[in-house]
């Protein structure tokens, strides 16, 4: 598209620069990279060029190595577990109603966890694979209700349709709590831009910054998701490289600053 504009510009003499003025989405650019960590996690390869070019720099960590639970769990896609068990938690109304009777009955008989805290009579939320932020929403959710839903599970009536089998083990509730924190720092920062009542594009070159950094300082935190972590880092290094071409930001920056001194002098 961009291109089409520049050869139908240059040709009336009018200078237009293809790169120069392709503003990029910065939700959009976030999404490709999460979406490009999301394809790492589960596939743990020693030989991460097998699986694109680009990954030359994507060993799976020592750490991943070490740990054959852990890798294991990851290997078989713990995301598509916790998805399945949703779907079957939802699969009637009468199942949805069965499990809110669950988390309820167990509020007044103080049954969740050491402490007997109640939790929120909320249901568990379906996912959309093309939305990133929706599989961070559901895990959150998975995460938030896993006593309820192990209960759930394991009774007579779950067992007679035979989906007792999706209770997440100990291990899996472990590593999703991991992808949830690596997903909660692009989500927040997508979040405060999307929150944002003014024009944003003064901000997407300090939250590439930002995120970028935030995801590196993250890898020592969860160095078994390294390998995706990774992943998300150099996308966003890539689209990082492509907006500094655009005179626009800068200029926006330029802009936002002249009138915050300005505001800070008045």
């Amino acid at each position: 598209m961009m291109r089409e504009i520049m050869v139908e510009l240059v040709a009336e003499g009018i200078p237009f620069d293809e790169d120069g003025n392709h503003i990029r989405c910065f939700p959009h650019v976030v999404n490709i990279a999460v979406q490009t960590a999301l394809k790492y996690l589960s596939n743990t390869s020693f030989d991460p060029a097998v699986v694109d070019p680009f990954a030359d720099e994507l060993a799976s960590p020592q750490e991943l190595q070490d740990n054959t639970d852990y890798r294991t769990t990851l290997e078989a896609d713990v995301v598509m577990s916790a998805r399945q068990l949703v779907a079957a938690c939802r699969a009637s109304g009468q199942r949805r109603d069965n499990f809110a009777k669950t988390i309820r009955e167990g509020n007044v008989l103080g049954s969740w966890g050491e402490e007997g805290d109640p939790l929120r009579d909320v249901t568990l939320l379906r996912d959309m694979e093309i939305r990133w932020s929706s599989t961070y929403l559901m895990i959150d959710r998975v995460l938030e209700l896993a006593p309820a839903i192990d209960e759930f599970l394991h009774k007579e009536k779950q067992q007679e349709s035979r989906i007792t089998y999706l209770t997440l083990k100990p291990i899996e509730l472990e590593v999703l709590a991991d992808i949830h924190k690596f997903l909660q720092i692009p989500h927040v920062v997508q979040e405060l831009v999307s929150a944002e009542k003014t024009p944003t594009l003064s901000l997407v070159l300090p939250m590439y910054e930002q995120l970028i950094g935030m995801l590196r300082d993250l890898k020592f935190e969860l160095p078994k998701l390294g390998h995706a972590i990774e992943a998300a880092s150099i996308k966003l290094d890539e689209y990082m490289g492509k907006t500094r071409k655009t005179p626009m930001h800068v200029f926006a920056m330029g802009k936002f600053l002249v009138l915050v001194l300005s505001s800070n002098y008045i």
